[in-house]
């Protein structure tokens, strides 16, 4: 089943946040430009980008990397991680107050509710590249 617009936009946003902390990441600068431009290069080579077309649309239209990656933002509309903008960082946080990064069971269990029907690994791929892309 196709994903609405509201839910691609959420996953990629949840999914690139735990991807990020696949790898062992759970906080960026809020450096917004290399940040954004970080987001979108590794964007265009990710292939599981067809399947998340309204970021492509959003991207397009002029929407910059930062806000669709950290879009994600709201506890109550997230399925499991979300964004926080807090003291010159952009943090990752679980909804689930019990959620352990080092659980592989509840990293395998985000990548389950999160939309998209990827695992961890294509999610942390996508997040690797993008930390690749940020350290350049």
């Amino acid at each position: 089943m196709a994903l609405t617009p509201a839910a691609q936009r959420n996953a990629v946003s949840e999914g690139i946040a735990l991807g990020l902390v696949a790898c062992g990441r759970d906080a960026l600068p809020a450096d917004k430009g290399r940040l954004g431009a970080a987001f979108e290069t590794t964007w265009l080579s990710w292939v599981h980008r067809v399947r998340f077309p309204q970021i492509e649309t959003d991207l397009s239209d002029g929407a910059d990397g930062v806000s669709v990656m950290t879009g994600a933002d709201d506890p109550k509309e997230a399925w499991a991680l979300y964004w926080e903008h807090r003291g010159g960082e952009f943090l990752v946080n679980a909804r689930q107050g019990d959620w352990s990064p080092e659980d592989r069971a509840d990293l395998d269990y985000a990548a389950t509710v999160i939309g998209g029907d990827l695992p961890v690994a294509d999610w942390a791929a996508l997040a690797g590249e993008f930390l690749r892309h940020l350290e350049v």
